[in-house]
């Protein structure tokens, strides 16, 4: 069996500081996830290797600065995405109302793209009305994974769902 890949995709995570994106990318990347993580300046880029169905796929995983003053870059950094992660913490209300400032930025630079919303944090109570994010998601025509990086929950998922979604896209369009 060949070991390259037979698609290469970027994906970029988007969201606010202290969402959790870090902290999904190396539960995802490395099955582990530091205990001191500090907030991510401007990029940091992952590598990871994805078999779904019959194909092999390398997802290069962009992580972006959640920082209000990285909001220059972010048209830059999401250049050429093949697809994004809206990730959003269920504590903080207001994770979740950004949400449009970074679709905008995204399809500015990439088009129309798949995201997948993620809803970080489920080990946590909620204080985001579910009905809320139902309604906003589904007037968006988005897809939307609940994760928690900490308790390893669904971030397998996600990667899956958002991998299966540009695949259809791209590979059967």
């Amino acid at each position: 069996m060949s070991t390259e890949p037979d698609f290469v995709y970027k994906l970029v995570f988007l969201g606010d500081t202290g969402v959790g994106k870090t902290s999904l990318v190396e539960r995802y990347v490395y099955d582990s996830i530091s205990v001191d993580i500090g907030r991510t300046i401007g990029a940091i880029l992952h590598v990871k290797r994805m078999k779904l169905r019959d194909n092999l796929y390398k997802l290069v995983i962009w992580d972006l600065g959640g920082e209000e003053s990285f909001a220059d870059l972010r048209e830059q950094y999401c250049s050429n995405a093949s697809g994004a992660f809206f990730v959003y913490d269920r504590t903080r209300p207001e994770t979740f109302e950004s949400m449009d400032k970074w679709l905008d930025a995204l399809y500015a630079a990439t088009g129309e793209v798949p995201v997948v919303v993620v809803e970080n944090k489920i080990d946590l109570e909620s204080n985001i009305s579910q009905d809320e994010v139902h309604q906003e998601i589904s007037r968006k025509v988005l897809n939307y994974v609940q994760t928690s990086a900490l308790e390893d929950k669904n971030v397998n998922l996600a990667f899956q769902e958002l991998v299966r979604q540009i695949s259809q896209k791209h590979e059967n369009p």
